[in-house]
């Protein structure tokens, strides 16, 4: 199990330093870039927050404010959770991968236009919005947020296969 809020904040590191890599490659091989229109650069934050803005709302079904309320409580934290040392092995693993598909992207990009790392920026801000909006509905709810699989006899009955677990706040497992 990972705690949703670190695993955003976590991607947003890994797609920001790919980005700044890709970046630092682009300019090498280019030279310095001197963007045309930087209106249209600036159009781009301001629509990914509008977008985290809107993924916060009950406009959108499929948004996190339902699959956060939709979250079930874990019968047994203790058991579910499992060690730190397996949490970090696969928050490295999944990372590792996401920051080499980022890196290989984003760099192939950026050797032909090196204006294209400013949307690895934007995925990173949307994921850092994402971390930080999770921090904020946990503690104003009172619980922490979880994603992964937990065996059948810690869900409840009735209920399908859940995308969010949460255990309380005081005295939870935090990493």
């Amino acid at each position: 199990m990972i705690r949703f809020a670190h695993k955003e904040l976590s991607y947003a590191g890994a797609v920001t330093a790919a980005g700044v890599i890709a970046g630092g490659v682009g300019v090498a091989v280019n030279g310095p870039v001197e963007p045309r229109g930087w209106w249209g650069l600036a159009a781009i934050p301001v629509w990914a927050v509008l977008w985290r803005w809107l993924n916060t709302t009950r406009l959108l079904q499929r948004g996190d404010l339902p699959m956060f309320e939709a979250a079930v409580p874990i019968a047994d934290p203790g058991s579910a959770l499992g060690s730190p040392d397996q949490v970090r092995r696969t928050l490295r693993k999944f990372y590792g991968k996401m920051f080499a598909f980022w890196i290989v992207g984003t760099t192939a990009l950026a050797y032909f236009e090196p204006l294209t790392v400013v949307f690895c920026f934007v995925h990173a801000a949307d994921a850092l919005l994402r971390g930080v909006q999770t921090a904020r509905w946990e503690r104003w709810h009172g619980v922490l947020l979880w994603q992964g699989h937990v065996e059948q006899e810690q869900q409840p009955a009735g209920i399908g296969r859940p995308r969010c677990y949460t255990t309380p706040r005081q005295g939870a497992l935090v990493w």
